[in-house]
């Protein structure tokens, strides 16, 4: 197994931090977070790591949780890493950004879970693999009441729009 990080929380009230262990079933140096969402209702967060193609739940009450592999891919598919989170806390779900599909025939596709890991649905069709690198970082929205989200893309100064 790699080497997994840290998570930590801080208390912005009274500066006290508490840490557990990221999961981490990749290469060494596998885990580092891309990308990250909090779902402040449930207090559940979801974190995509590169290299090993992963994407973690975890309860920020006590840092237990549960990983999963994103579809069609092994602990060292660093390509088809998740990158972007956004959260849909009406839902609660959680829509992650896939530069470079697993699912699909070519392109990027957003999978989009459950808090407790399920993947509930792939969304193919989508082109934002160079949206990743500055000035063009990626980025998702969603707006939970219409199920509508938006990611930007094919180009640096256009979005797409999805249903999920």
């Amino acid at each position: 197994l790699g080497h997994a990080g840290k998570v930590v929380l801080v208390n912005l009230t009274t500066g006290k931090t508490r840490e557990f262990k990221q999961f981490n079933n990749g290469l060494y140096g596998a885990g580092y977070v891309d990308g990250l969402a909090v779902d402040s209702n449930t207090g559940i967060v979801c974190i995509t790591t590169e290299i090993n193609a992963q994407v973690a739940f975890y309860k920020l009450s006590n840092g237990t949780g549960v990983w999963v592999q994103l579809p069609n891919t092994g602990p060292d598919s660093e390509l088809n890493s998740g990158w972007v989170v956004a959260n849909d806390p009406l839902h609660r779900l959680f829509l992650v950004t896939q530069p470079y599909t697993s699912t699909g025939s070519s392109g990027s596709s957003i999978d989009v879970y459950d808090e407790t890991g399920n993947l509930i649905e792939d969304i193919n069709g989508f082109n934002f693999e160079d949206a990743n690198y500055p000035p063009n970082v990626l980025k998702i929205v969603a707006n939970p009441s219409l199920r509508i989200g938006w990611v930007n893309g094919p180009n640096g100064n256009q979005i797409q729009q999805f249903f999920y």
